[in-house]
């Protein structure tokens, strides 16, 4: 059973990361293509910052942030899986 944990856990959180970390750098490249220099450098500094620049800026950011909240939600998911699974 614990293989089956590792494994899940791996998968999404390695697939979770990656579109995260994508989109964000995507999302940042938006933000400074549009003069959103605030953003722009606020999302390459903290990345996170880019949940909030894709929700405010759906219209201009909708392929980024696709990336960034679908990432968001399997890093979620593997946050739920350790829990559940004991590890943290």
């Amino acid at each position: 059973m614990v293989q089956y944990i590792v494994i899940a856990t791996l998968l999404t959180g390695s697939i979770g990361l990656m579109l995260f970390v994508i989109g964000s750098i995507f999302s940042a490249v938006v933000a400074l293509g549009n003069k959103q220099h605030l953003f722009g450098w606020s999302i390459i500094l903290f990345l996170p910052a880019s949940l909030i620049y894709c929700g405010k800026h759906w219209d201009i950011a909708s392929y980024s942030g696709k990336m960034v909240y679908s990432g968001a939600a399997l890093l979620t998911v593997t946050a739920i899986i350790l829990k559940v699974g004991g590890v943290i």
